[in-house]
């Protein structure tokens, strides 16, 4: 029985050694090694790593990264990140770092070497909690950057949803058109006021009344009491956003006719999958937003640049607010 027990001791602490994750200098050049359940432990050489003066950093930081280092370059699990200066890189708190240039969140990406946070300066940050943090007037969620009126009211919900006094954030997007007061969290991407549903950060089209352009009559309606429609048969066939972007904006065009004029102009993106032009018009008290929505064709081929449908929405902001 002893000698049974000696055996699996062994064996445990040769299956540790045996899954070495780390670098390791050999011959003059930088190898890195890690463990991989379908072809066992794996070596990669660094053909870029200067092996004079490779070492490995020893950061206390979250995650299970296993940083290195030469006089250029810096690595993170064996990748070389590009545009990283390697002398300056540290750790901040909360997955992120920062170099002399940029600030950088790793706590979940796609690609290491996409994670700089755009427009914001590094000496300027402040945590708040995982993954949210500040700077001037922008709030970060994990990697990205938005910018939030009245930034040191903001508090985070959870790690998917925060507000201040005039808005709601889901992630990296702002719900316009939430009441504030009313708003309720109803999933990790879903969430209702007492108008709309919201899904992913936008309204969810369902909650608009669909009608047809030529059946409307601007002439006739009050607008200050107006319910939500989207008129559905604004185009028929699909089209390339970067192109139509360009293009009057038909609703818009209507309200103008109506003494309405354009207080605020607005492009919103959801990665790939559907963009919106958001646009506020003022007439007297009455706010009216008109939304021209972009939803992708998934059917058609990545590449394919017509491959939005378009639809576009109106609706009375001062009722939900």
């Amino acid at each position: 029985m002893r000698l049974k027990q000696i055996a699996i001791v062994i064996l445990f602490f040769a299956v540790l050694t045996s899954c070495r994750k780390g670098y390791k200098v050999e011959d003059g050049k930088v190898y890195y090694e890690y463990w991989n359940e379908g072809t066992g432990q794996n070596k990669m050489y660094l053909k870029h790593a200067d092996a004079k003066t490779f070492r490995e950093l020893d950061l206390d930081c979250d995650g299970n990264f296993v940083f290195g280092k030469d006089k250029d370059h810096l690595y993170i699990d064996g990748e070389l990140i590009k545009n990283i200066d390697p002398h300056t890189f540290k750790f901040i708190g909360n997955y992120i770092f920062r170099d002399k240039d940029s600030a950088y969140f790793f706590g979940f990406y796609n690609d290491l070497n996409n994670c700089a946070i755009k427009g914001v300066n590094p000496n300027k940050l402040k945590l708040i909690q995982y993954p949210w943090a500040k700077t001037n007037n922008l709030i970060i969620h994990g990697g990205e950057a938005i910018e939030l009126n009245h930034v040191n009211d903001f508090v985070p919900i959870d790690e998917d949803w925060g507000k201040t006094k005039e808005h709601i954030v889901y992630n990296n997007h702002i719900l316009y058109g939430a009441d504030v007061k009313s708003f309720k969290i109803t999933s990790s991407f879903e969430g209702k006021d007492k108008r709309f549903r919201f899904e992913f950060g936008a309204i969810v089209e369902e909650e608009f009344r669909k009608t047809r352009l030529n059946n409307f009559d601007f002439s006739k309606t009050e607008f200050c009491r107006i319910e939500p429609v989207v008129f559905v048969d604004i185009n028929k066939n699909l089209v390339s956003y970067e192109e139509d972007e360009k293009n009057p904006i038909i609703t818009v065009e209507k309200l103008k006719e109506q003494g309405f004029s354009v207080a605020n102009i607005k492009p919103l993106e959801w990665g790939d999958s559907q963009r919106m032009i958001r646009v506020t018009l003022n007439k007297g008290h009455c706010v009216c937003v008109v939304e021209k929505c972009y939803n992708r064709d998934f059917s058609l081929p990545s590449e394919t640049k017509k491959a939005f449908n378009v639809t576009e929405r109106m609706y009375n902001e001062a009722i939900g607010n």
